[in-house]
């Protein structure tokens, strides 16, 4: 192949980033839906996870972020969020904590939570009706 010449077939890049408690608030507020794994290198469980992170980034749309915190790094965040136990993942709606999901999560679960992220998170009818 000529060295000017482009394949047709590029590899997709991923749109999964890299949280610091600098970028973290700021990343949430750019987005209309989130999903951040907080994860280990040392983590099996994280590792085993990560492909399929990779994938959803790929396949998610511009107004979504598929972002990852490194524990052992931001532990600002760790304690910010009450994380406790390897992968967990937070989804956020509108910049605000939608849901926690802690172990491991298959690409059918990614999938299911960003789709539960899109939706803003429903009041119970007695906060809804008394606003508290």
């Amino acid at each position: 192949m000529a060295p000017w010449r482009v394949p047709l077939c590029m590899p997709a890049q991923t749109k999964s980033r890299a949280l610091t408690n600098k970028t973290f608030d700021e990343a949430i507020a750019d987005h209309r839906v989130v999903l951040v794994d907080f994860w280990a290198t040392w983590c099996g469980p994280c590792k085993t996870m990560a492909p399929d992170l990779d994938l959803i980034a790929r396949e998610t749309e511009d107004d979504v972020l598929i972002a990852k915190v490194d524990v052992d790094k931001e532990r600002q965040l760790v304690e910010r969020f009450g994380i406790q136990s390897m992968p967990t993942i937070i989804t956020f709606h509108q910049g605000e904590v939608h849901r926690t999901y802690i172990g491991a999560v298959p690409a059918a679960g990614l999938r299911a939570a960003l789709a539960d992220a899109q939706k803003p998170k429903r009041k119970g009818l007695l906060r809804s009706l008394f606003g508290s």
